[in-house]
């Protein structure tokens, strides 16, 4: 049985690509910001995944039949012969980029895809030559790249694909070139820049002549010797001047901006035909990248002459495992016979949608050994099924036995999905996706995991259930194409519970997954069904408040600036602030200077400074407008309009979904909505925590615990500080203590600036605060700053000493990890480039911190679960929001969960230094005291 989606091959039409070798490695190295390493070795990989995923994505596109890659040499070319200063002003490529040529060139060759390059020649002149030869053959192609230049090479045979971003194209023909620009083919292009100039080639162009000028004068006088034969007819007055004075300048202009296209190199077109690959070879190299992600979605030739753009699964029946479809009553009886052994078995759900609150039960798999595996269809459209309820009825028993173990891969999913058909699964022994994280692994999802350890290659969901708007849910896929699949996702399950029991065994982690992990999944299953209550009248208001607000700010920016613009466009906005307002650029990018949050933030901390001078005031008022503009848009935008969207129908409550794997540090994060990011310092944040409400006040209210100051007493405990563990046992505010020592004060003589910046000190080093960081916080200098961060290590040395162990322990070991052992991979710390070192560090620093906060609110989450189940109250916990719990208690209940929660949560981890906890209470979120 194949399962790969299939494409016809036009037998009689051939397509060739070209692809632009080090335009597209440089934007995929730009495009990935995070570095991306190979675990197991630590090099560095971002650009050849960039370079994969944009390569995977065009041949899905665009199907060519052949293709072909050309080369940069790092030797001069013709060009920079005759003009040393030709792309002179460009940096050197970085040394973790230069390193992974090497491997986008064997990745090439794995693909069967030959590699163009000439000494003396750029990868542009190859492709203008390659062009010309499959023209020559009645062959079409199409370039991809990421350069504008070869636009000039755009004919009735050639097209060009501008990549901006692997998600952002152009497919240029002759049209699409000529709309761009102002009516001009692909023979000016040359000319428009030379006119203009290309600053990324260090070509300075004419003075004074801008786009819009040169294609003025070329739609005029034709070309640019046209337009040095009609001189004395060029207007306006001073173009005229700048082109009689630059004219050498204009034409080595056109000298460096022409694509040759008679370069000695010749096209194969037989050796480049691309589908007949080994696959194989392709996927051993992805492997040994770790790239496990990509693999399904590498090609094969199937021999009937079909293009299978996706995996080509082995025939179900002829797989060395034995799969079995549960559908007789008899055949259940046996299932549940196996399942009920000592033993216990792995097991996983198939459904019709990714919302676990919704979703309805279509299958159930179960394995209780290696390469063993049944599907119990339950909910599919069509086929032999046993009813729901008998199944249920029969195996029910066994899911809810909790001295029978289970298994699964991303558990929390499962239970919901179980309990949604009135069954409450007990006896949870592993999460596999858990397992694998905890143990530091990047990746954790099912078919990744397959292929790092057991190097099987599952079937994709989207062989079954497609994607796009063609896309069908697994209650319409037939049975007998979706039990193999099912069956699959069972039986690998139950293949990872041994190899990751001996891997946590090894690691001396099997008590953070059974005491931390995997008991806390039924609390956060728990907490997602309970779900809150949202006020989605108040939402409303302040919606319509906020788009009035909104409306007054744009308005008074346009009365300020004396004009409209789109203040979501940043080029325009760029434009206003300054070129018209003139304010002190920020970095520059290609459209101009960049007003990303990050710019304007430090711009405006810069003109706070007083260090800028002959501003006009209303700048002030400008870029001041535009900050909360974002601000009150986004929170509209985020939280505001979109929440109210999201309350489940049947509940009438919100339902937010908590991942235990979606930090590296180990802290729960939350989606749909995130409730973590809703802001708390703003007055306008509190006013949506207004909206999170305790359902039948003023008979129940919301009782919130915070952990106060969680990360810095895990430091003093880590790092053993004598001076900042006795400031917590004094119970003193650790930031008037860190300041009073700093500034050598009494404490209670402590300023409120001084306080300030001991707070931003103490914080700083738990996130690796420089100098730099320091300035742009305060007042201060960056020597300053450095002169500070040398006064408080001195005054807790043991800090110092603490954090530069942890750095050497991580050099030396891969790693860092938590109290509880919980690790991090950090292959960045030995890194040549002081930026990704810098940072791997300050990960390194951090991680042991955050994650052990973590461990320790987890811990009291599932104590005070367990709690209130033995005491059988009604209360519930229905958020945690980082180092925050929050309950909806009854009125009746109120004293009794403070003390449990005061109890519990200072308990929750032994530590040199107690955990000190905050209460606070009211009807909502925003309205707690």
């Amino acid at each position: 049985m194949t399962t790969a989606t299939t494409i016809p091959m036009l037998e009689d039409k051939q397509l060739l690509l070209i692809l632009d070798g080090h335009a597209l490695v440089h934007r995929a190295w730009h495009a990935i910001r995070e570095p991306l390493n190979v675990r197991s070795t630590g090099e560095e990989v971002r650009a050849v995944f960039g370079f994969l995923n944009s390569f995977i994505k065009t041949i899905s596109d665009r199907k060519p039949t052949h293709i072909v890659i050309t080369f940069d040499l790092p030797k001069p070319t013709f060009r920079h012969l005759k003009f040393k200063d030709y792309k002179a002003h460009r940096p050197p490529t970085p040394p973790e980029l230069r390193g992974q040529f090497a491997r986008i060139r064997q990745l090439m060759e794995a693909f069967g895809v030959p590699i163009f390059e000439q000494e003396g020649f750029e990868a542009d002149d190859l492709i203008g030559t390659l062009c010309r030869q499959a023209e020559e053959q009645e062959i079409d192609t199409i370039v991809l790249t990421g350069d504008t230049d070869t636009l000039q090479l755009v004919s009735p045979h050639v097209r060009v694909l501008l990549s901006f971003a692997v998600q952002k194209r152009t497919l240029y023909d002759d049209g699409a070139v000529r709309e761009r620009y102002g009516g001009l083919g692909p023979e000016s292009i040359a000319e428009i820049k030379a006119l203009e100039g290309d600053t990324s080639d260090n070509i300075p162009g004419v003075p004074g002549i801008g786009r819009k000028t040169a294609i003025k004068l070329l739609a005029e006088f034709g070309s640019l010797d046209g337009i040095y034969e009609n001189l004395e007819d060029v207007t306006p007055p001073r173009a005229k001047k700048s082109l009689t004075e630059n004219r050498e300048i204009a034409e080595r202009a056109l000298f460096l901006t022409t694509i040759l296209r008679d370069v000695p190199v010749t096209l194969d077109i037989d050796a480049s035909e691309f589908w007949t690959f080994d696959r194989s070879k392709v996927v051993d190299f992805l492997k040994e990248l770790e790239f496990f992600s990509m693999v399904s979605r590498i090609p094969t030739n199937r021999p009937d002459g079909q293009l299978a753009m996706e995996v080509e699964e082995p025939d179900f029946e002829s797989a060395p495992v034995d799969y079995k479809i549960v559908d007789t009553e008899e055949a259940l009886e046996e299932l549940a016979v196996e399942l009920a052994k000592p033993q216990g078995f792995s097991f996983d759900t198939e459904t019709d949608s990714v919302n676990p609150m919704v979703a309805q039960l279509v299958g159930l798999s179960f394995s209780n050994s290696p390469q063993k595996a049944w599907y119990v269809p339950v909910g599919h459209n069509e086929g032999k099924q046993l009813p729901m309820a008998q199944v249920l009825e029969r195996l029910g028993p066994i899911l809810t036995d909790p001295d029978i173990p289970k298994v699964a891969h991303n558990a929390n999913y499962d239970i919901m999905v179980l309990e949604n058909q009135g069954v409450s699964l007990q006896g949870l022994e592993l999460d596999t996706m858990l397992a694998a994280h905890a143990s530091g692994r990047k990746a954790v999802g099912l078919k990744a995991l397959a292929l790092d350890l057991f190097h099987e290659e599952m079937m994709p969901i989207t062989d079954l259930i497609g994607k796009g708007r063609k896309q069908i849910t697994m209650a319409e896929v037939e049975i007998e194409k979706a039990a193999p699949y099912a069956a699959a996702d069972a039986d690998f399950t139950e293949r990872l519970r041994g190899e990751l029991s001996r891997e946590l065994e090894e690691r001396d982690l099997r008590g953070l997954m059974d005491d931390v992990e995997t008991p806390l999944v039924q609390v956060l299953v728990r907490m997602q069904r309970d779900g809150v209550d949202l006020d989605v009248d108040l939402l409303k208001k302040m919606s319509v408040d906020l788009s009035g607000q909104l409306a007054d700010i744009q308005n008074n920016m346009y009365a300020t600036v004396g004009h409209e613009f789109n203040l979501n466009s940043s080029q325009q906005l760029g434009d206003v602030l300054f070129n018209e307002l003139h304010l002190p650029p920020t970095k520059r990018i290609k459209t101009g200077h960049s007003t990303d949050a990050a710019s304007l933030d430090g711009l405006k901390v810069f003109l706070d400074s007083g260090k800028a001078e002959g501003v006009d005031p209303k700048s002030y008022e400008v870029l001041d407008s535009i900050l909360e503009y974002r601000q009150l848009s986004k929170i509209k935008s985020t939280y505001v309009d979109a929440l109210p969207g999201l309350v489940n129908t049947d509940t009438g409550r919100i339902h937010t979904k908590y991942n235990q794997v979606g930090s590296a540090t180990g802290r729960v994060s939350s989606n749909d909505p995130n409730v973590q990011n809703i802001p708390v310092r703003t007055e306008l944040g509190r006013q949506v925590r207004k909206a999170f409400v305790a359902e039948g006040a003023p008979d129940w209210s919301l009782l919130a615990a915070d952990y106060s100051q969680i990360e810095l007493r895990v430091l003093a405990h880590l790092s053993e500080d004598p001076a900042l563990i006795e400031a917590f046992h004094r119970g003193e505010d650790v930031h008037s203590s860190t300041s009073a020592m700093v500034y050598d004060v009494p404490i209670d003589e402590v300023t409120a600036d001084q306080r300030r910046f001991a707070k931003i000190l103490n914080f700083g080093v738990l996130y690796g605060l420089t100098a730099f960081g320091i300035s742009r916080q305060t007042d201060l200098t960056p020597d300053q700053g450095q002169r500070f961060i040398d006064l408080y290590f001195e005054k807790y040395p043991h800090i110092r000493k603490y954090t530069d162990e942890t750095k050497e322990r991580c050099r030396a070991l891969g790693y860092v990890e938590t109290v509880l052992g919980r690790r991090r991979y950090l292959p960045d710390i030995t890194s040549r480039n002081f930026n990704v070192r810098a940072g791997a560090e300050r990960a390194a620093i951090n991680m042991p911190i955050q994650g052990t906060a973590a461990d320790i609110i987890k811990i009291a989450m599932i104590r005070i679960m367990d709690r209130m189940d033995d005491l059988g109250m009604r209360s519930k916990m229905i958020l945690q929001v980082h180092d925050e719990l929050i309950f909806e208690v009854p009125t009746d209940e109120m004293s009794q969960m403070q003390e449990i929660v005061m109890e519990l949560m200072p308990s929750a981890l032994s530590m040199n230094v107690p955990l000190g906890v905050e209460l606070k209470s009211g009807y909502t979120w925003g309205d707690m005291d």
